[in-house]
């Protein structure tokens, strides 16, 4: 009876989305399952078998408030992937990572942090119809998730550094992109707590990390849902030029080990 509960409840929840999406404009035309994976650590993802498209999620994300969240996220990669969108396209990665494999070598955690920064800008993008999606009440749970984000203390490796200070780049990018953060203003609690956990983290990384951090922010802050192939992939290679280039020199970083 407690699992016959539990598939309704995830059902009633994927429906809620479904019908939310579809009420903005958003239809998802595939099928979709939504499944509880008893040993993921992270919140959720979705995968693709066959025409089915699968959002699998974590038991322990069964009680968080983000669940809905979670749920319009991953039916919004769903509405991308239907309509062939450029993001999406997953022989445009490959063939960008491929060759710069071939001209700059990628250590295994270069290549780690270089997907990480792919899903930043892919997910920035889909959040576009989420925070459309949302009510006031899910915007203001979003605000609080994203700052929490934002990193202040660097690693002292600067392949991870540079993923940190990326990831920051999108926490704020995407709170800025939908006008919900008024960085460092003393009337914005949220915003000055990401303003100074941010500063300090660039403060800490050296005198380029700040430069650094402004163009990744503003890159994601402006990308956009329309790029067709050429653009979206110039787009993608110069992102992960930067990043690379942030990973390995010693000028734009202060090596902390």
């Amino acid at each position: 009876m407690r699992a016959e509960n539990s598939d309704r409840s995830l059902q009633n929840t994927l429906d809620w989305a479904l019908g939310r999406m579809k009420e903005k404009g958003y239809e998802v035309r595939s099928k979709v399952t939504l499944n509880v994976e008893p040993e993921l650590t992270i919140m959720g993802y979705a995968r693709k078998e066959g025409e089915t498209h699968r959002i699998m999620i974590s038991e322990w994300a069964l009680d968080s408030e983000m669940l809905g969240g979670l749920v319009l996220h991953e039916l919004a990669h769903v509405y991308f992937a239907e309509r062939g969108a450029s993001t999406h396209d997953s022989e445009i990665l490959d063939k960008v990572l491929g060759e710069l494999k071939e001209k700059d070598g990628l250590r295994a955690k270069e290549m780690e942090i270089l997907i990480d920064v792919f899903n930043h800008l892919q997910n920035v993008l889909v959040d576009d119809i989420v925070f459309a999606v949302m009510g006031e009440k899910e915007r203001g749970m979003a605000r609080r998730f994203f700052s929490e984000w934002v990193s202040d203390r660097p690693s002292g490796d600067p392949v991870v550094d540079a993923g940190l200070l990326s990831r920051n780049a999108f926490a704020v990018a995407s709170l800025k992109r939908r006008g919900l953060l008024d960085m460092g203003a003393k009337s914005d609690e949220v915003g000055s707590e990401v303003y100074f956990k941010n500063k300090s983290l660039t403060d800490a990384l050296g005198p380029h990390a700040e430069q650094e951090f402004v163009w990744l922010e503003e890159f994601l802050e402006n990308s956009r849902t329309d790029w067709n192939e050429p653009q979206f992939r110039g787009q993608l290679e110069a992102y992960f030029d930067r990043v690379l280039s942030l990973m390995r020199s010693s000028s734009r970083l202060v090596d902390l080990r």
